[in-house]
């Protein structure tokens, strides 16, 4: 990856590996709507779980760890369908636990570019963004920037195929740089998709 980056806990500092971490993140299509398994790619070890929530107004899903603890709620706003989406701390939903917001700022579909804004909880004003994510959705690479910089602190690539879409499933390998939450980059993940398969 780029230039290296002091360690940054947006979720918990457990979460930041002192190494490259590199994940891959199986997507499968169930009853609840779409779940994650995130492995790590180098040993097959489950690291974190991702659950849609089968009854509720809005699209939702849990983030859990391994042992299946909670660790994040991603939620689409009630107000803007599908273009923001708000991160909290476990499985809760209340304004104190609100960690990051995922904001798309244009209706152009992520299929062709994808410019999408992540906000801290503390940045209320949201006039600049703490991260950034660019690239192409729709071609399998995007990047997760430090705020308006080139400053990249991890990849998304999605890779698919058409039998693999039929059967409900999807995969991605995402890159973290060392010392950077790979929870939080894969909450990212899950929004994009969420945003991408609306």
């Amino acid at each position: 990856m780029d230039e290296a980056v002091p360690a940054l806990a947006v979720v918990d500092a457990r979460f930041c590996a002192g190494d490259e971490a590199a994940l891959a993140v199986a997507k499968t299509i169930s009853m609840s709507g779409n779940d994650f398994t995130v492995t790590d790619a180098a040993t097959g070890d489950v690291l974190l779980r991702v659950d849609g929530v089968l009854f509720s107004l809005r699209r939702r899903c849990l983030l859990a760890d391994a042992h299946r603890r909670p660790v994040l709620t991603v939620q689409e706003s009630a107000l803007v369908m599908n273009k923001r989406w708000k991160v909290f701390r476990g499985d809760s939903t209340s304004r104190r636990d609100l960690l990051f917001t995922v904001v798309k700022p244009s209706v152009i579909p992520l299929r062709w570019s994808t410019k999408v804004n992540v906000f801290l909880a503390s940045n209320d004003a949201e006039q600049a963004p703490d991260f950034r994510i660019t690239g192409s959705y729709h071609d399998g690479a995007c990047s997760v920037s430090l705020g308006e910089s080139n400053t990249v602190i991890a990849k998304i690539d999605r890779r698919s195929t058409v039998v693999s879409t039929l059967l409900g499933k999807n995969a991605y390998s995402v890159t973290v740089n060392p010392g950077i939450d790979y929870a939080f980059v894969v909450a990212l993940a899950v929004v994009l998709d969420e945003m991408h398969y609306q």
